[in-house]
């Protein structure tokens, strides 16, 4: 099983979707072992709070 994690900031001035194709222009990078990817959203103000959600595909 693949598994994708999207870390997102929380307190960002835009909303992130959980998607590659969110408007921040996340970088998915293989997470180790080949147990998934990791999307890393970029925020557009600095933010003090992330949040990961993930999904088995």
């Amino acid at each position: 099983m693949h598994k994708v994690v999207h870390v997102r900031p929380v307190d960002d001035m835009i909303g992130h979707e959980e998607s590659a194709f969110c408007v921040c222009g996340p970088v998915g990078k293989q997470a180790p072992s080949d147990l998934g990817l990791i999307f890393q959203h970029h925020a557009l103000l600095p933010c003090h709070e992330w949040e990961a959600s993930g999904q088995a595909e």
